[in-house]
């Protein structure tokens, strides 16, 4: 659920998981699922989701809306009527469906504005959780990127008490680590948390370098800021609005690695070999 254009999806795949269904409500990401998953069932909106009308799955991933408990965001915390408040349906498909494992993502804001209300529906529905702050930046991303794990399931039917699921995830990230990535970044790697950290490191355009040359025409665009989009011409306001919702998408996203390195550990919970990341 909360698929957006798939780059938590990409983790899981890596993995050997089978996608049954995606959920997400924006159309450009949509017809990226759609793209690379022909044939997968699209739903549009988590809150008409009926869990026993779905295909049943194994595992339940999703990272709900950040807005409302990000650091950066609107601090509204997860309730009724908010954007972090599609946890509450999130929970309820998790009691209608039962999946073996639930995979929940956030921003590390999640940790001082909400996470006792995610842990506290968990075990009301009867699941016991782990978590853990997973950052791109050690899988070999020149960013930070820090996200919020949580791994859920049945209590009673996790790892003993001595051993957590999530254990083995600092080995994991280890052997996944690709520094050759960060070629492509021309060498960077940004490891402070301030802007001037980020200057220092690459005083260029870096949002340039999100572009990964497979759209054609993006690194050329040069336009103004939004609001002076009619001072554009044709062809750049065309190239400005292929542009901004592809941004949209990679900015409300996670790197697909770090949703590989915590499907390994529930790969390796279960007893099942973990296909080499490619």
């Amino acid at each position: 659920m909360f698929s957006g254009a798939g780059l938590c999806d990409l983790g899981l795949h890596w993995a050997g998981f089978r996608h049954q269904w995606f959920c997400e409500i924006d159309p450009f990401c949509r017809s990226v699922l759609a793209r690379h998953w022909p044939g997968i069932p699209i739903y549009e909106d988590v809150t008409t989701l009926n869990g026993a009308e779905l295909p049943p799955v194994d595992v339940l991933c999703g990272g709900f809306p950040c807005q409302d408990v990000s650091h950066g965001g609107k601090h509204a915390g997860i309730r009724k009527g908010t954007r972090s408040g599609l946890w509450l349906d999130y929970a309820r498909l998790i009691g209608e469906m039962r999946p073996r494992y639930v995979i929940v993502e956030n921003v590390r804001g999640l940790l001082a504005r909400g996470i006792e209300i995610v842990l506290r529906d968990l075990a009301s529905l009867g699941y016991d959780a782990e978590w853990e702050v997973l950052s791109a930046a050690a899988l070999g991303a020149p960013h930070r990127r820090e996200r919020v794990f949580i791994v859920a399931f049945p209590h009673g039917e996790g790892p003993d008490p001595e051993h957590r699921l999530l254990s083995p995830l600092q080995r994991i990230v280890g052997k996944v680590d690709q520094p050759c990535v960060v070629l492509d970044w021309r060498g960077i790697r940004i490891v402070g948390q301030s802007r001037e950290a980020v200057r220092h490191a690459y005083p260029g355009p870096v949002l340039h370098r999100v572009d990964d040359g497979r759209a054609g025409g993006l690194d050329e665009f040069r336009g103004a800021a939004p609001g002076r989009a009619h001072k554009l011409g044709r062809a750049d306001l065309t190239t400005a609005r292929q542009w901004m919702p592809r941004l949209k998408a990679l900015g409300n996203a996670i790197t697909p690695q770090q949703a590989y390195a915590i499907a390994a550990c529930i790969l390796e919970a279960e007893g099942m070999d973990i296909p080499p990341m490619p």
